[in-house]
């Protein structure tokens, strides 16, 4: 049987540290395409086909986006300005949350199937160095400020820190049921952790790895981003069809956003707004966490769950 796959959330900035515009990709599960974005019409400028069963999306230098295939043991490589599939590298198991090295010199790698985290080779897609088991990885971030990997592991309820060094385990922190998606404030100090059937959000001390709090934030909490000023924390709620908002300073409900229905992936953007992909209705929401709106809805090919974004 086909596993059900889930997005892969990342929270990271639509435009560089130079302001130069970026564009945000979506992978859609069912369409076996990647979108590629202009966020600021916005509207889809490209649709790439990848194969079957796209999953989760990490962004590389250069334009390169990273598309894991967990039923069909690969990755591909898109090459983002050029809009096309330049690579497919083999991955024996089911590859899931992945992650790239800010400088290109490595991929992260969860895999559903064997267990473990591993470092991979963005080139050749050979692995480098041990693999550390967590036994069922989901969702995962790098920070590449502080040299570490943090991973959902969704059947343990706990966080796994990796120095992605050694590639080694350094710690575990404690979550809710379910932890899927997990996201870093902009400052590297905190970890926010989506709990899917516990239906709250864990908070974490990312340097010692201890909690802070834990947040009841409503029914399937799948995607957790934080806004680019690290004031807001935004997670999707499949079964409300909407997006809570928290204060991260009073870690108390600040509000919520209806968006398209079953919103998994979440991606914060440089400008304070919020991308959010809805698996079931088949589009990308664009939200003002501030002014409490949907912006606009753009429609998708079917399934649209994970998200990333790329310097042009």
């Amino acid at each position: 049987m086909r596993a059900r796959l889930l997005a892969v959330l990342l929270s990271l900035p639509a435009f560089g540290p130079a302001g130069l515009a970026a564009e945000i990709y979506v992978a859609s599960q069912d369409g076996g395409v990647v979108s590629r974005i202009d966020p600021t019409s916005p509207r889809v400028i490209a649709t790439i086909p990848v194969g079957p069963g796209p999953a989760g999306l990490a962004a590389g230098p250069g334009g390169r986006i990273y598309v894991t295939h967990p039923d069909h043991k690969a990755i591909s490589v898109i090459d983002g300005p050029a809009g096309r599939v330049i690579a497919r590298l083999d991955h024996p198991g089911s590859p899931f949350g992945i992650a790239a090295a800010p400088d290109g010199s490595a991929l992260y790698v969860g895999d559903w199937r064997r267990g473990e985290v591993v470092r991979r080779d963005p080139r050749t897609g050979e692995a480098a160095g041990p693999a550390v088991p967590v036994p069922d990885p989901a969702g995962l971030v790098l920070d590449p400020r502080g040299g570490r990997l943090y991973v959902a592991d969704r059947e343990h309820r706990r966080i796994v820190a990796i120095d992605t060094a050694g590639m080694r385990m350094i710690g575990t922190a404690p979550a809710g049921e379910g932890p899927f998606a997990v996201a870093l404030s902009p400052d590297g100090n905190r970890l926010y952790v989506a709990n899917v059937r516990s239906n709250d959000l864990t908070v974490i001390d990312a340097r010692t790895l201890a909690p802070v709090a834990t947040v009841p934030v409503g029914a399937m909490p799948y995607g957790v981003a934080v806004t680019v000023d690290g004031r807001t924390v935004v997670v999707s709620r499949q079964h409300a069809g909407s997006v809570a908002l928290l204060s991260a300073d009073r870690l108390a409900p600040d509000g919520e956003v209806p968006v398209g229905r079953y919103p998994e992936g979440v991606l914060a953007l440089e400008d304070g707004r919020v991308a959010v992909a809805n698996w079931f209705s088949g589009d990308l929401s664009v939200v003002d966490p501030r002014s409490r709106r949907e912006l606009a809805r753009l429609p998708l090919a079917d399934g649209p769950r994970g998200l990333a974004v790329s310097l042009r």
